[in-house]
């Protein structure tokens, strides 16, 4: 990311993520690019007219914290400040951009690497767990 807060998406995540996609929050404290049918999704969670504390809080930290997706010429993403702040993303820094499935996320280099490497060393028990469900 350079110091404009400007991040280069990989071509193969950029062709997967079609206009209408959003960038906003995600769990774990990082950022994530939601394809529109996700965005959908989710928004449809965040329909109810008589919203609790818990979904006004979500929607309105997801909302706030939205930007549409729009590379540039030279597939480049702007992250808003408070974006940034809100994932512990510097500027200028490195960034790592990953695939999670229905969307893509961007973390912290630092984070990152903490936590991937922490969840490789507990893979098997992941899988047990999620896949066998013990």
């Amino acid at each position: 990311m350079d110091e404009k807060g400007r991040l280069a998406i990989p071509a193969g995540f950029r062709k997967q993520l079609p206009e209408g996609s959003y960038v906003s929050v995600g769990l774990d404290r990082v950022l994530a690019i939601y394809p529109p049918e996700v965005w959908e999704a989710l928004a449809q969670e965040l329909r109810s007219p008589l919203q609790g504390p818990d979904q006004r809080a979500l929607a309105r930290t997801l909302y706030s914290l939205s930007d549409s997706f729009e590379p540039d010429g030279q597939g480049r993403i702007t992250l808003s400040a408070e974006s940034r702040r809100a994932a512990g993303i510097e500027a200028p820094s490195t960034a790592v951009v990953i695939g999670s499935g229905s969307r893509v996320e961007i973390w912290p280099e630092g984070r990152w690497h903490s936590y991937s490497a922490d969840a490789q060393e507990r893979f098997t028990e992941f899988a047990d767990r999620v896949i066998s469900g013990h």
